[in-house]
């Protein structure tokens, strides 16, 4: 998909960061010549979407966001007849739902949608895997499955005041703002409201952003390390302070507080210091005695990322293998436990780039490629 990642994702981190040119002199902007290339393809009828020779076999895809497409439009190309199931009524996944379209314009998903259509891929909406179906009836009617389901239980806001009104999970408001159909969520409304957001990562800033567009009178994002260690993107960082939003680096949560009526109006918080670099290499934060203050807040969002959704209690899912905090084991080819059944992206990573699920979804078909052909085989 190399027209999507170069709008969503953190090139400074990753090709641009890499450019032999970068520090000494300026990295050559690759994810805008990127964008630029594919456009130009696409609008100039570079682009085929030609339906390879059929080869018989069949293959589900669980999941229609960026991992579970890319694993799509692979298995296509080698003559896959490819079924992608998907729980939400449009195909696109957190592209769809969670990028707002100021950062990603939906139709240039639903382009790639379109052309996946063409290269035969079917695709199935308002099906959820575990509910309405189960991985022994899939594998009864498909050769192989691939499980691209993301990571999509919002990590809690774990202090005294988390459950006052006005205090909302970021990927509900995102989704409600920003999906190109109305959903079924509880209306969000930010309008000269003073909106602190919870958290540092690249959803934080989106929802910074789309506060301030929805008429929201000040943002604030509240972090607890400093900008250095600040996990999104600074790309979006800058866009966010451009637009007007605030940050407070070394800054944590200790309670929210309320009215009489139960509504959110401020945020205790903590200044912090950074003390020595933990298991992960980034330096691990400690509060500083004495330095509590009161933010105000009209409503607050809480931003600290996901984890992968527990598979449903009777479900066959159960029987894939699982570590610890619940995301899927996978082998060198993307395997899952259960044979047959492949996995990737943040369902197995955890919450991670656009460009990463991409990959996992590459790879998966790969190794979908080299497990039929052995089974063929034999």
């Amino acid at each position: 998909m190399p027209e999507i990642c170069p709008r969503v994702c953190p090139q400074e981190r990753l090709c641009e960061g890499s450019c032999v040119l970068n520090g000494p002199e300026q990295s050559i902007c690759i994810g805008a010549i990127e964008k630029f290339i594919n456009e130009y393809a696409l609008s100039h009828g570079a682009v085929t979407s030609e339906r390879p020779p059929a080869n018989g076999l069949r293959v589900a895809v669980v999941g229609a966001g960026p991992g579970g497409l890319a694993c799509a439009d692979e298995l296509a190309k080698l003559g896959y007849a490819v079924t992608v199931f998907e729980s939400q009524l449009l195909p696109g996944g957190l592209l769809m739902f969670g990028i707002p379209a100021f950062k990603l314009e939906k139709a240039v998903v639903e382009r790639r949608v379109n052309i996946l259509r063409q290269q035969g891929v079917e695709f199935k909406v308002g099906v959820t895997v575990g509910k309405d179906m189960d991985i022994g009836g899939l594998l009864r009617e498909f050769n192989a499955v691939f499980l691209g389901i993301g990571a999509l239980k919002p990590k809690p806001l774990d202090v005294p005041g988390a459950d006052l009104k006005g205090v909302h999970q970021g990927l509900p408001f995102l989704a409600q703002k920003n999906a190109p159909i109305a959903l079924d969520l509880p209306p969000v409304d930010v309008k000269g409201k003073r909106v602190v957001v919870l958290g540092g990562g690249d959803s934080s800033m989106d929802c910074l952003r789309t506060a301030l567009r929805c008429g929201a009178a000040e943002t604030v994002c509240a972090y607890r390390r400093d900008l250095e260690n600040m996990p999104g993107s600074r790309k979006e960082y800058a866009n966010a302070l451009e637009e007007g939003a605030r940050f407070m680096f070394l800054t944590n949560p200790l309670a929210l507080e309320g009215n009489a009526q139960g509504a959110v109006t401020a945020v205790r918080c903590v200044k912090m210091e950074l003390g020595e670099p933990d298991s992960s290499g980034r330096r691990k934060p400690r509060a500083v005695k004495g330095s509590e203050f009161v933010l105000p807040a009209d409503l607050v969002l809480v931003a600290y990322g996901f984890d992968p959704v527990p598979f449903p209690a009777g479900s066959d899912l159960a029987q894939i293998a699982v570590n610890d905090w619940g995301a899927i084991k996978v082998d060198e080819n993307q395997m899952s436990s259960v044979r047959g059944v492949f996995a990737g992206g943040d369902v197995v990573r955890g919450p991670s780039l656009v460009v990463h699920a991409v990959r996992d979804g590459r790879r998966a078909a790969e190794g979908i490629h080299r497990y039929l052909n052995a089974s063929v085989k034999r």
